[in-house]
């Protein structure tokens, strides 16, 4: 390919190491054990000297020396996440005129467009890494590499954090010089398995972070007890409601907030799970600020039966009552929501 053998003369042939090939006092590696529930632990590597590319929307490859570093790769195709035999760099190359470059010690949040676009995944596959550095006294980073600030509430989480002068905005980067990196393995999706089937390992500890840095945070609107996820503003065709209107008027009737939380700012979102007795709502990224709810709440998340996305240990780490309703979809990809079981789950 022409791309790849001008990648060869700008750049040499890239080839492939394993981080103990590199390690040594300035190139380290900490183990962590967070995970209260089956001990899983957690790479946070320090780096000296290295080079992030960033291939399309599913490729990030770490270098040093021109060596591809296999651990720290990450590579995705249909929400499977693939062997470092699907990278871009190796199989394509990389053009590299003008990195951007970074003096000091840079936390690579980085990991694929996900992050960009949802809010789900900004906070638990990204922020939550920030968690892993808290009890290392010896790991002190001026830069914070983040996949964008381009969504509101990536801006208003950012803010909430008090993090704003240490951030680096990465999107639409593709080639990042760096003086040092600290770099973290992903909290929960594992090399050749699915995302749909390793959200079932999200880590307790994530959850618990995530609620002790933002439970408290103030918003000026008021929301009643109970609450409902309209999620019909989403462009996912995914666990939507056939009979949105009926269900709406019925649990108006009830005394339910109908609430689309894309129009909510952050703050917004934590207080209304906060203050919620009851939830009620389709399957979405909503369901993240499960987080914030207390303890012993009733949360119904009304799920198709074929979509295998599960939040369960998020409600279990905050011990919430949770029932998940799965329901079939119709021949136009939406559930029919019974009302008469509505009503007997709230």
């Amino acid at each position: 390919m022409i791309k790849k053998r001008i990648s060869d003369i700008l750049n040499g042939e890239v080839k492939i190491s394993k981080f103990s090939d590199i390690q040594n006092e300035e190139n380290k590696v900490y183990k962590i054990i967070l995970d209260d529930k089956n001990n899983k632990v957690i790479n946070l590597y320090v780096l000296q000297n290295v080079r992030i590319i960033i291939s399309g929307h599913t490729c990030f490859s770490v270098l040093k020396n021109n060596h591809i570093i296999e651990e720290l790769c990450f590579q995705s195709k249909d929400l499977i996440r693939k062997s470092l035999s699907f990278n871009k760099v190796l199989s394509k190359g990389y053009i590299s005129l003008f990195p951007k470059k970074i003096k000091g010690t840079s936390f690579c949040l980085l990991q694929d467009v996900s992050q960009k676009r949802n809010y789900w995944h900004f906070l638990y596959d990204c922020i939550v890494k920030l968690r892993l550095v808290d009890n290392l006294k010896e790991i002190n980073f001026d830069k914070i590499l983040i996949p964008s600030t381009k969504q509101i509430f990536q801006k208003q989480i950012i803010q909430a954090l008090n993090i704003g002068d240490k951030i680096i905005d990465c999107d639409g980067l593709n080639v990042i010089d760096l003086e040092k990196l600290i770099i973290a393995d992903h909290p929960y999706w594992q090399a050749g398995n699915s995302w749909f089937e390793d959200t079932k390992q999200l880590p307790f500890w994530s959850v618990k972070f995530l609620r002790n840095k933002f439970v408290n945070l103030n918003s000026k609107k008021k929301f009643k007890k109970k609450i409902f996820i309209d999620r019909s503003e989403s462009s996912s065709p995914n666990n939507q409601i056939h009979n949105l209107s009926e269900v709406k008027n019925f649990l108006s009737s009830k005394n339910f907030d109908i609430l689309q939380f894309s129009y909510l700012n952050f703050e917004d979102q934590v207080s209304a799970f906060r203050n919620a007795e009851t939830i009620v709502g389709a399957h979405g990224a909503a369901f993240a600020n499960a987080a914030f709810s207390k303890p012993k709440i009733n949360l119904i998340e009304i799920k198709q039966k074929d979509h295998n996305v599960t939040f369960d240990n998020i409600y279990e780490a905050n011990d919430l009552n949770y029932k998940i309703w799965r329901i079939e979809a119709n021949s136009e990809g939406k559930m029919f929501v019974d009302i008469k079981k509505l009503e007997k789950y709230i």
